[in-house]
């Protein structure tokens, strides 16, 4: 068994703990690229949603805005 990477004492302390299913082959990807960091998968989940770029209107680049569902149209008020 490996070495258990883990983040220096008293960085986490005011962190918040996220749950979520994502298929296997996403949690591997995410474990191997934080280990070759020589991070927690914490660590790594936080420094790559850190350095995510996203453009003016606050998604990534790469998402196909074409796509996306369009807001509802709001009743006015009569």
């Amino acid at each position: 068994m490996g070495t258990v990477l883990r983040r220096k004492r008293g960085t986490g302390i005011s962190n918040v703990q996220v749950n979520y299913a994502i298929p296997k082959h996403c949690k591997d990807k995410l474990h191997e690229v934080s280990e070759r960091m020589g991070l927690s998968d914490a660590q790594g989940l936080e420094l790559i949603l850190n350095h995510l770029e996203l453009e003016a209107d606050g998604l990534p680049a790469w998402v196909d805005r074409q796509s996306l569902q369009e807001a509802l149209p709001i009743a006015k008020a009569s």
